[in-house]
């Protein structure tokens, strides 16, 4: 199977293309804008385009069977939630124009709905840690709502529990669906390496499609 990784070298995207690397099934293409921020692997192909770039996007992704959509601009520049909306669009487009069977992208926690029935990030649970990233954090919930929109795309969106940092690949965590996922100790987390355990899985046993799923401890 030819998957292609966009934004492979960013801080969700570089856990999931050193995960799909031990896959011996699959032939990964990265796509990252410095193509030397990349490891050398006998599977990885790399191609430096700029995702705002439709066009170039169009042919990079030709021949794939499925796409994993890990951009984010920095966090903390001023204009963070317009260029990574406008990327967001851009992918799509590329990604439908090229003819792609498959879109995997990464989501975040704030559209999940916590207990009480809001998104997280209206909720009384949001944490006031994550406020200076909150343009970054809209957009994501954004491009949900863009995939929710597309008509004939197969698509998944996988968000992760409210805390996602390094930690330890157990391929041990629960599915859910739409609802925050809370383990024993009232916390929302998972590990960028299960994180990413979960969306190579799916990209290559599909079980979701045009639908948002979570993982969580």
């Amino acid at each position: 199977m030819r998957m292609a990784v966009i934004g492979a070298s960013g801080f969700v995207g570089s856990y999931i293309l050193a995960e799909a690397l031990t896959r011996k099934d699959l032939d990964v293409t990265a796509i990252v804008r410095n193509v030397g921020a990349l490891p050398q692997h006998a599977r990885l192909a790399a191609i430096s385009c700029d995702v705002h770039d439709v066009d170039a996007l169009r042919t990079a992704l030709r021949g794939h069977a499925a796409v994993i959509h890990a951009y984010q601009p920095p966090r903390d520049s001023a204009d963070v939630y317009e260029r990574a909306v406008a990327g967001h669009r851009a992918i799509i487009a590329g990604v439908n124009l090229a003819g792609i069977p498959r879109l995997l992208a990464v989501g975040g926690a704030a559209s999940l709905k916590t207990p009480q029935g809001v998104e997280y990030v209206d909720s009384p649970l949001w944490d006031k840690s994550f406020d200076p990233y909150k343009p970054a954090i809209l957009a994501t919930r954004a491009l949900y709502y863009l995939l929710k929109a597309q008509t004939e795309l197969d698509w998944v969106f996988l968000s992760p529990s409210v805390m996602l940092r390094p930690g330890a690949r157990t391929g041990k965590f629960r599915f859910g669906t739409d609802e925050v996922l809370f383990d024993a100790d009232g916390n929302s987390r998972i590990s960028l390496e299960d994180y990413a355990l979960a969306m190579v899985d799916e990209a290559l046993h599909p079980r979701h499609h045009r639908e948002r799923f979570t993982v969580g401890y």
